[in-house]
């Protein structure tokens, strides 16, 4: 909570300082802080720091930079000789209350803060203070069970029910010419409700370190197509650990997925992944995970399969007048055949690309754009080649909160396999609105 609080916000309390003036190295530096540049900005400031001590401007600045780079006990000094020659700049009230914060020091923290209250600070400045005291609470009761859960109602429109190529008739090389597809074999298009309700709880054993355990249900009702009604329950648990800028997660989980209320497949999981934050704006992660896919139906069981997976990704958030968060994913694995699958074993890899931009302080508007690419290790006895997917997902949507823990959700995607077998070749577009209620 306490990474999310902008810069910018702290950077714009110096208005409460009485008019300073301009520094051309001290320009530069509060906008390689407002880029996340913070190293960068240390150490072109440390070499001045004794030349320039005492310097209301300098040491307020030189604060911030040591504060962001990592360095709160000089943040503190620096801090400390501004407040001595100005004891009403509120805005380094605060900042030294950060510094203590990340120090530990709790106690001073919240006396710094309690400060910048009597100095009727603006909105900008309560809102980060009240943030720093929930966190200070949080420390001081790490043992506190945290929930959050969420309720969504969606009505849509698929125009692939049945995940079915749209292609009435196949050629196929083993029977010498082509093959008429019954209605049964082809896409079908419906309209749908669905609604879906999930929670979340989480114990903190300590500062760094929480245990946590979830769920969620989902049901999908097809107006016309109620062979392909879906139920879905998913249910998680796991560890995660901090230290430094790293977070670290194992975890395990299961799924139930159900046709028409019958069970229909489930699927076991376990995970590990390792988030690193290379600055306020900037992270980095890499993933493990193991899935058991085993099918209920005898005539689906043939597709049991185990599956490996490992993955990366990278988020950064552009800090602006409009901030953009953008992420870039890849991943690789192998699916290993449980029994005699007809295509065998699959070998697939991919990638994903994401971004969001927060267009208005209650609307933030996402796409996404992903491909996978698969390569079955068994040849086709019908079309005599080992089978080829590379598949393709984009979606674009909105999420506008007309209240606080109210949203509204209109959304579009589009996925399309391309297949060497034309049987898989596939086209599939959802429209849908969501309406969401979270509960925090």
């Amino acid at each position: 909570m306490i990474k999310q609080i902008r810069i910018g916000v702290i950077l714009g309390l110096a208005l409460m300082a009485p008019p300073t003036f301009a520094d051309a190295d001290l320009d530069m530096v509060r906008v390689l802080l407002a880029e996340g540049r913070a190293a960068e900005a240390y150490e072109r400031l440390a070499t001045q720091e004794f030349e320039r001590a005492g310097n209301v401007d300098f040491d307020y600045v030189f604060g911030l930079v040591a504060l962001a780079s990592g360095r709160p006990s000089l943040a503190t000094l620096a801090f400390e000789r501004v407040i001595a020659v100005d004891p009403g700049f509120a805005a380094a009230h605060l900042d030294i209350g950060r510094a203590y914060y990340a120090l530990g020091d709790l106690e001073r923290a919240e006396q710094s803060f309690a400060l910048v209250r009597s100095l009727n600070a603006p909105p900008d400045a309560l809102a980060t203070i009240n943030n720093y005291e929930k966190a200070i609470a949080a420390r001081r009761d790490p043992k506190r069970l945290r929930l959050t859960g969420y309720v969504e109602l969606t009505s849509g429109v698929d125009t692939n029910v049945n995940q079915a190529t749209s292609a009435s008739s196949i050629a196929i090389p083993a029977f010498g010419g082509s093959y008429t597809l019954g209605s049964s074999s082809l896409a079908r298009r419906d309209e749908y409700s669905a609604a879906t309700a999930g929670a979340d709880a989480q114990w903190m054993l300590d500062e760094n370190s929480a245990i946590y355990a979830g769920g969620d249900l989902q049901l999908r009702d097809y107006l016309k197509q109620n062979a392909y009604d879906i139920g879905s329950i998913d249910v998680r648990a796991g560890l995660t650990f901090a230290e430094g800028k790293s977070l670290y997660r194992i975890g395990t989980g299961y799924n139930d997925y159900r046709l028409e209320s019958d069970r229909y497949r489930g699927v076991a999981t376990a995970l590990g992944e390792w988030r690193y934050a290379f600055s306020q704006n900037t992270s980095a992660s890499i993933s493990a995970q193991y899935n058991e896919i085993r099918y209920v139906t005898a005539d689906q069981r043939g597709n049991d399969v185990n599956v490996v997976m490992l993955g990366a990704g990278l988020s950064h958030l552009f800090q602006g007048t409009r901030p953009v968060t953008v992420f870039a994913g890849a991943f690789a694995g192998e699916e290993r055949e449980e029994r005699e699958r007809t295509d065998g074993n699959r070998a697939l890899g991919g990638v994903r690309l994401g971004a969001s931009v927060a267009a208005h302080e209650s609307v933030e508007v996402f796409a996404s754009a992903a491909a996978q690419v698969g390569l079955y290790s068994r040849y086709s006895s019908l079309f005599l080649v080992r089978r080829r997917d590379a598949q393709y997902d984009l979606g674009l949507g909105a999420s506008w909160r007309f209240a606080p823990l109210w949203s509204v959700r209109p959304q579009v995607s589009l996925s399309r396999n391309d297949s060497n077998l034309p049987i898989y070749d596939t086209m599939r577009y959802d429209v849908s609105l969501s309406l969401r209620r979270d509960f925090r």
